[in-house]
């Protein structure tokens, strides 16, 4: 049987589509309890993952708490969105700029304390470590970039002694996970503060990640299922017949969508490319050339609908502040309404991700039964 894994990307609120996904899986198999041997997730996905190892029970009880948490979020809960909170945050960080730039904590737009409250009570690391321990799951991995030497970091746990590994600016570290792991990879670039973890600041495991599959294929993972939150394949750019001077939500957005979209999309066509090739050269030859490598199995599901365009609908939620300083606008498709996508922790966006993800799970229902056929 080959191991399964599952690779959960970033995204901020994005990540409510993937327990839509992952919720139309376990509807099919009601009665499995851990579908997957490898979970690896990047910011929200991160939390994501270490939700479902540190479950427990069956695969499809986890998955319904996980939405239970996700369909009831408020802003509130992920960071402090009183008009207040914020004007004083960039008070805060406006100060230290004209100063020296050094202060006693790192610099964030946003204060997220209250995301750390609300994952200290939801998620369970004892169960995690249990699970791992009694090898009801491989591994699972939480990506993050650490800020000094600009590594992204695979902090991974495992129920066997699997070796660390550098390559580049990617490297893996075998270690028991807990809470600043998941607030770490969580803490989007600037908006979130970064975790210290032993020596090093880290941040958001999408900084510096041009690799989201290799972490779980080096955990052991032979075929991969990857839920992205990008609809990049369905929705083309259109070039406007009048330019107008991009804003700085424009180009926020732009960055945005390039570290937490379009690396995923590139490493997902690397990874057919190669498959293609091996299935050109004979094993034998493989071999003789001391390469080490074969197919992986690839799923791939992502959204079918524009999620910044779905989020037009919800913007309302978010503070009057946040929305000028995005340049969202209520009801209006913007780049601000893309850049909300990723802030709007609101339960009627999350709820809407989901019911997306549940559909387009069951759209291809057939694909994932052939995924699993030897599970």
């Amino acid at each position: 049987m080959q191991q399964t894994g599952v690779v959960l990307t970033g995204g901020g609120a994005r990540a409510a589509y993937q327990v839509g996904v992952l919720k139309a899986i376990s509807e099919m198999y009601p009665d499995w309890a851990h579908p997957f041997q490898q979970i690896v997730g990047t910011s929200a996905g991160a939390i994501n993952a270490v939700a479902i190892g540190g479950g427990g029970g069956r695969f499809r009880h986890n998955i319904a708490k996980l939405e239970g948490i996700w369909s009831k979020l408020n802003i509130d809960q992920i960071y402090k969105s009183h008009s207040y909170d914020i004007l004083r945050n960039l008070t805060e960080v406006a100060r230290l700029l004209l100063a020296d730039g050094q202060g006693e904590k790192p610099l964030s737009l946003l204060n997220n304390s209250p995301l750390r409250q609300l994952l200290e009570k939801e998620l369970d690391f004892d169960t995690l470590h249990q699970t791992i321990a009694d090898n009801r799951i491989s591994a699972i991995g939480v990506n993050a970039c650490g800020y000094s030497t600009g590594q992204n970091i695979c902090f991974f746990e495992a129920n066997e002694k699997l070796a660390n590994w550098t390559q580049g600016q990617r490297a893996g570290a075998h270690t028991q996970l807990n809470l600043d792991h998941v607030m770490a990879s969580s803490a989007i670039p600037t908006l979130f503060q970064p975790v210290k973890i032993n020596r090093e600041y880290f941040g958001d495991g999408v900084t510096r990640q041009m690799a989201h599959i290799s972490p779980v294929l080096r955990l052991g993972a032979e075929k991969v299922l990857v839920i992205g939150v990008s609809a990049n394949h369905v929705c083309f750019p259109q070039r406007p017949r009048q330019p107008s001077v991009p804003g700085f939500a424009q180009v926020l957005a732009h960055v945005f969508n390039g570290m937490f979209l379009d690396t995923l999309d590139y490493d997902i066509d690397r990874l057919r490319q190669v498959n293609g090739l091996l299935e050109l050269v004979p094993e034998k030859k493989l071999g003789q050339a001391g390469l080490d490598l074969k197919p992986v199995r690839l799923l791939e599901i992502s959204p079918s609908a524009d999620i910044g365009e779905i989020a037009t609908d919800y913007i309302d939620s978010l503070p009057l502040v946040l929305r000028k300083l995005l340049g969202a606008n209520v009801g209006s498709y913007t780049p601000g309404a893309t850049l909300a996508s990723y802030l709007l922790f609101d339960h009627r966006f999350c709820s809407a991700l989901i019911s997306l993800g549940y559909k387009d799970g069951q759209a291809q229902a057939r694909q994932i039964e052939s995924f699993f056929a030897d599970s």
